[in-house]
């Protein structure tokens, strides 16, 4: 019982905190049974108020306080600006002829045709014919002939360039150089066609294939190989093949350049081994000889670059192989120092070589070389050299040089008198030092004018023999190019040999020479050779131009070698035509 009370006695308390909560002004208390009301709660009623976001913000001023600074400056003067004006390109003609004919009864035809501007190809053909139908004066038979015909062939690649020429020429003329005051000579030779005549032909081919990134910009290798053959054949069973093969590759390394060379150069030559003149004037040939040599050269080296010098070391490794093999170690150094943005640049360098001598290279030289004339290539052992040139201006450069060298195996010539009348000249070796002196001079103004000059002067110091035989002590050359509102065109060339010795058989004693005593062969001093050269050309217009030219126009009898007068004054004129 009294848990039971206690119960009815919670329930009674909860039930009255329900009846206190639900109103807050009426309170009802009682107990027993009944029926009550409970009125109803008034709640107030909450609702939202919208709130503006932007907020507005009043306006920032900023205020900077201004401070001067002192300056302090220099004006330079400025050259006033240019406007470059970049013209179209010149309109280029495929074809070409030069035509004209001049004193002597001198006939002369050139022609050109050719490609225009490509990026993908390049070729063209060439044929040039000259003659002299007539004679020099009291000499004799000196007439002459020369023809060309040719072509050359060049491929644009991506990456690469491809090019080839090929020539075929031919040179007829006669060996008039006869001392005519000889008692012994048949008077027949002086004026006969077929006495001592030579016509040589030649067949030159040249390749070559090259890369195109030859730039510093490049960490890739860059390389050039070329290849190089002619036949050569003349009268009297002379024949040469001549092949030469060779490449050059080298890579950046930062600021040097390592490089290496390397050729092959291989000679054949079949000759008469003797050359006689029998009773009737008839020329004997001998037996015939075939003479093989061969060059190797290895050359490696570096190039090396700093802000105004530049340098060049390395070793040239070559091989002369004839009747034996001879190797030969030659430096290979240069230098040279900016002085001023290259205004003077000082240059050394120290070198040598094995010089190839070919009958090509030995009759273009000399053309009156005896076909027996024994063939040798010339050493050079030492080339010690050094000099200085620059620009003044951007018309004016100059380049002063002096060297010296020790030469093996020194071609000279001397008149032969086996199988001529001493009117062909054959070879002979000996030992040579030779000092050179060379000054060269240029200005140019824009393409209106240019003169260029150089002079050489030659010290000879010679083992065997006494005089450096039918060589120069000096030589002077002058050119000249004046265009005169690209329509008269004027050019001039003045040509100056220094006097020579030629070696003469004399029973004499001291034959034009300082000699007190008698010998064999005595020396003949041939004067100075002077020859000026004037040229005329005017443009009609793009297309069309007359030109005229006096060759030795000053007349001069000089004699290039021994008892070979030239041509006088020599006048050859005609027109041009481009389509």
């Amino acid at each position: 019982m009294k848990n039971s009370s206690i119960v009815i006695l919670n329930i009674f308390l909860f039930l009255n905190s329900i009846v206190f909560s639900q109103s807050n002004s009426d309170t009802y208390l009682g107990i027993g049974s009944g029926s009550r009301k409970i009125a109803k709660s008034e709640k107030e009623a909450i609702l939202p108020k919208p709130v503006d976001s932007t907020l507005k913000m009043e306006e920032v001023k900023y205020y900077l306080e201004p401070k001067k600074h002192e300056l302090v400056f220099d004006l330079e003067n400025i050259s006033p600006a240019r406007l470059k004006i970049v013209e179209p390109l010149d309109k280029l003609y495929s074809g070409y002829v030069k035509g004209g004919a001049g004193s002597y009864l001198t006939p002369y035809l050139e022609m050109n045709y050719g490609s225009q501007r490509s990026k993908h190809e390049s070729w063209g053909f060439r044929g040039l014919t000259k003659s002299s139908l007539a004679s020099v004066k009291e000499m004799g038979n000196t007439k002459f002939s020369e023809a060309e015909l040719g072509g050359y062939f060049q491929k644009f690649f991506y990456k690469n360039d491809l090019w080839f020429q090929l020539d075929y020429k031919r040179d007829k003329y006669r060996f008039y150089g006869i001392d005519y005051l000889d008692s012994l000579i048949n008077p027949e030779l002086i004026n006969n066609d077929t006495a001592f005549p030579q016509t040589y032909h030649l067949v030159d081919l040249h390749a070559k294939f090259n890369s195109r990134n030859t730039g510093r910009d490049t960490s890739k290798v860059h390389y050039k190989t070329w290849m190089d053959y002619h036949f050569l054949y003349g009268k009297n069973n002379l024949t040469e093949n001549h092949f030469l093969i060779g490449g050059h590759s080298g890579k950046f390394i930062k600021r040097e350049e390592f490089l290496a060379n390397f050729e092959l150069d291989i000679n054949s030559l079949s000759q008469p081994k003797t050359l006689s003149l029998d009773s009737l004037d008839q020329l004997q040939i001998g037996d015939i000889e075939n003479n093989v040599s061969a060059i190797v050269r290895f050359n490696p080296h570096i190039y090396s670059r700093g802000k105004n010098w530049k340098a060049k070391f390395g070793l040239s490794l070559q091989a002369n192989i004839e009747y034996n093999t001879t190797p030969y170690f030659f430096p290979d150094v240069n230098f040279s120092y900016s002085l001023f943005n290259n205004v003077f640049i000082p240059y050394a360098g120290l070198t040598g070589n094995v010089q190839r001598n070919t009958w090509n290279s030995i009759r273009i030289d000399n053309p009156f070389v005896s076909e027996n004339s024994i063939l040798n290539n010339t050493v050079n052992k030492m080339n010690l050299f050094g000099g200085i040139r620059g620009s003044l201006s951007s018309s004016f450069t100059f380049n002063f040089k002096t060297s010296y060298e020790r030469l093996k195996s020194f071609c000279l010539y001397v008149h032969d008198t086996s199988s001529s009348y001493g009117n062909k000249f054959e070879l002979l070796y000996d030992d040579v030092n030779r000092t050179t002196l060379m000054g060269e001079i240029t200005y140019q103004n824009a393409e209106k004018l240019k003169v260029t000059s150089k002079a050489e002067y030659f010290i000879y110091d010679l083992t065997n023999q006494e005089f450096a035989w039918q060589k120069p002590n000096f030589i002077f050359t002058i050119s000249t190019f004046l265009d005169l509102s690209d329509k008269i065109i004027v050019k001039g060339d003045v040509f100056t040999i220094g006097s020579r010795v030629a070696k003469v058989y004399s029973s004499s004693e001291g034959d034009l020479l300082d000699y007190n005593y008698q010998f064999e062969y005595g020396g003949k001093r041939l004067p100075m050779c002077l020859d000026m050269n004037l040229g005329l050309e005017y443009r009609y217009n793009e297309r069309i131009s007359a030109f005229i030219n006096f060759n030795n126009f000053t007349a001069s009898k000089y004699q290039i070698w021994n008892n070979y007068p030239v041509q006088s004054i020599n006048i050859l004129g005609g027109a041009t035509f481009s389509f």
